[in-house]
């Protein structure tokens, strides 16, 4: 049976991880107020309400795809498989025809489209940083070196597509992008444009009724900013400030009627 080197098991990584670099080089085309309007972020934990759209698909697909690469890229080191790096190019493959594929309705202005393409590029970059993070041994660090300049591609991919589902206050682009910015992988944290996102993140989430999601975005906020800061403030108030709702407690319509009149009465 063919026995793969370390340094060939490597570069097929790098092949199969690569192969997401893939993207449009013209600017999303803005999309319309109705298209916006049924795109909104729902509170149910998914970021578009409605059945799925053709972006989704797409992105549970690509991560079938990148699943399957990575179990054929565990495979190959295993004797009893057979041609695994068959099957690694095959699913890079599929993987990449996936994301031609959002890239080519991202600029054509889908708003999901753009949303899923930021997403699969920031979960790379976390992922690329995360495997730099772990490397501390001399003798590979140039392996280190190499994920976070993936890392850093794959955030500034996330940057471009996110945008435009951010502009039109989609809550959770906007605490991504929110992530992308706090952190050091681009360079300087930038963290007043970090607050910024995910104050509107926040924002979203609250006027959602997800104020779980939204106490997350006031924390995120906080290490970012001033606690005194306005944003910071005014996300606070509206996380403890307001009535409970509780229907069960609602007085009787006959006694709400005679306390009426009785005021109508003083006046």
């Amino acid at each position: 049976m063919f026995t793969i080197s370390r340094f060939s098991l490597f570069l097929i990584i790098l092949l199969a991880c690569k192969t997401s670099f893939a993207s449009d080089s013209h600017a999303p085309a803005e999309a319309s107020h109705s298209e916006v309007a049924k795109t909104s972020s729902s509170n149910n934990g998914e970021p578009f309400v409605g059945p799925s759209s053709e972006a989704k698909k797409l992105y549970k697909r690509y991560k079938k795809a990148t699943d399957k690469t990575i179990t054929a890229i565990a495979c190959v080191r295993n004797p009893k498989c057979v041609d695994p790096e068959d099957e690694v190019l095959r699913y890079s493959k599929e993987a990449l025809r996936i994301l031609q594929k959002l890239d080519e309705l991202s600029a054509e202005g889908d708003i999901q489209a753009n949303y899923y393409r930021g997403l699969i590029a920031y979960e790379r970059g976390v992922y690329y940083d995360s495997q730099a993070e772990i490397i501390t041994h001399p003798d590979f660090i140039l392996t280190a070196t190499v994920y976070r300049r993936y890392a850093k591609q794959q955030f500034l991919l996330a940057e471009k597509y996110l945008a435009l589902p951010a502009k039109e206050k989609n809550a959770y682009a906007c605490q991504y992008l929110g992530n992308v910015y706090s952190s050091t992988i681009l360079g300087a944290p930038r963290k007043d444009k970090a607050t910024n996102f995910y104050y509107t993140a926040a924002i979203e989430f609250i006027n959602q009724g997800n104020k779980i999601d939204g106490a997350k975005m006031y924390n995120a906020m906080k290490e970012n900013a001033n606690p005194a800061d306005p944003r910071i403030v005014e996300v606070y108030a509206k996380l403890h400030n307001e009535e409970p709702i509780a229907s069960w407690r609602k007085l009787p319509s006959d006694l709400v009627q005679k306390s009426t009149g009785k005021k109508t009465q003083q006046h």
